[in-house]
């Protein structure tokens, strides 16, 4: 994640020395369990404890679950369907069950069994996750609802100086004008494409404009204002044909130190070296009324999957994503967030369209195949993706119905490893 550097340089040691810190604790956890327990016993905790550490990263501080093991088997289309029973995280525990048994061969003539356990382990869920993709049509269908997402590449530099506010303007026109002759019924602009703050008059004259002249809905990002209380939120905001605003979702996840600084008499210093902005976060989980009804995560919310999955409980039929990864310049960021993506939709089987201000923008299918051009468009080019979503498309799975049941039930396992741990030492004591 050295990508974070782009950003704040000071940012990135701390970071980087605090998720260590996992690392460091699953190395002396494992050492411990491999003293205290037989070779089957370990099998079983090693991985338990791996996921259980990798889950409350995902949800400590914040939470940032970037860069989890299982994002290595994104490509991996078989092995990775059996998200969709238990999230995310067992597909980190069949990898690592895999590794600790390899090594359990080489030390003992005993851990040869193990291998032969994991191997049938992964043999399940490669047939599992075979079945699972002969059900799911790859191609997006002839005919339904029509989408098409914008990818502006504005630089990082260039978003919020008002110089190049024209040039900006003049780039979406141009990509909402290519969009239009693909007769869509929704155009879908990327986190903040909107140069400006959506309740400057000014701004939402021109959106209005852009927006009657598309011929289609149109799902903008934008920074808005509550009415009431001026609090900003980063938003997605619905516009009809006519222009008119029908509904809008505001980023309830924020990024701490990148949209609101924690704990501001402590860090509000930090303000002063490099740019944070002061956005509140939003309450509400909100389905857009289209058919299929369609609910967007914003930015790094697609990191979290008890998000999708609560807008998949919620009603949403499918997912958008909207993000602007330019902060972090031509690095391996925006590959890293696609990854996230996939498991999103093999975890709710749902179709999710990406629309990113500089890539990867297009559409990843229920089970995490990314549709090819023009489903998607080169990263680092501006350019406008299409394709055809399901009209009765319906999200659902197991994790849906049954949410985080693996990874709490490998943190209880790892405590009880660690519990037995310490009777054990007491008794030898």
């Amino acid at each position: 994640m050295w990508w974070v550097g782009c950003v704040a340089i000071p940012g990135v040691i701390p970071l980087v020395a605090a998720l260590a810190l996992y690392f460091a604790a699953w190395g002396w956890l494992a050492q411990r369990i491999l003293k205290r327990h037989g070779t089957f016993p370990a099998l079983l905790l090693l991985p338990s404890s791996w996921v259980a550490l990798e889950y409350l990263r995902a949800h400590l501080l914040t939470g940032l679950g970037w860069n989890l093991l299982a994002h290595t088997q994104w490509n991996c289309l078989p092995v990775i369907q059996i998200a969709g029973v238990t999230g995310v995280w067992g597909v980190s525990f069949l990898i690592v069950l895999f590794n600790v048994a390899a090594c359990q061969a080489l030390r003992s003539k005993r851990g040869r069994m193990s291998i032969l356990l994991a191997g049938l382990c992964v043999l399940a869920a490669v047939l599992y996750g075979r079945f699972v993709l002969k059900q799911t049509d790859a191609s997006s269908p002839a005919a339904g609802f029509r989408v098409a997402l914008l990818q502006g590449n504005i630089p990082q530099r260039e978003k919020w100086d008002e110089s190049f506010q024209e040039a900006i303007w003049k780039r979406y026109e141009t990509l909402v004008a290519e969009a239009k002759g693909k007769r869509p019924d929704l155009i879908v602009w990327p986190e903040t494409g909107v140069p400006g703050t959506l309740d400057d008059p000014e701004i939402s004259d021109r959106l209005t404009q852009i927006s009657r002249s598309a011929g289609a809905q149109m799902l903008v990002g934008a920074a808005t204002e509550d009415p009431v209380t001026g609090f900003p939120y980063n938003s997605a905001v619905l516009l009809g044909r006519d222009g008119e605003e029908r509904e809008r979702y505001s980023k309830i996840h924020i990024v701490p130190f990148g949209e609101f600084i924690p704990l501001k008499p402590l860090f509000g210093w930090l303000k002063k070296f490099y740019p944070v902005a002061d956005f509140a976060p939003g309450s509400r989980f909100t389905v857009f009324p289209m058919r299929p009804p369609v609910s967007v995560l914003v930015c790094f919310e697609d990191l979290f999957p008890e998000i999708s999955r609560r807008f998949v409980r919620e009603g949403a039929g499918w997912l958008l994503v909207i993000t602007n990864d330019a902060w972090f310049g031509r690095s391996a960021a925006s590959l890293q967030h696609l990854q996230a993506s996939v498991f999103r939709a093999v975890e709710g089987r749902v179709w999710i369209g990406r629309a990113a201000n500089n890539g990867w923008t297009g559409f990843v299918d229920p089970a995490g195949r990314r549709l090819p051009a023009p489903g998607q468009i080169p990263r680092f080019k501006p350019g406008v993706s299409v394709a055809e979503i399901p009209a009765a498309a319906r999200g659902g799975s197991p994790y849906v119905r049954w949410g985080d049941w693996f990874p709490v039930l490998c943190l209880l396992l790892t405590v009880w490893g660690i519990i037995k741990n310490s009777d054990g030492n007491t008794r030898s004591a």
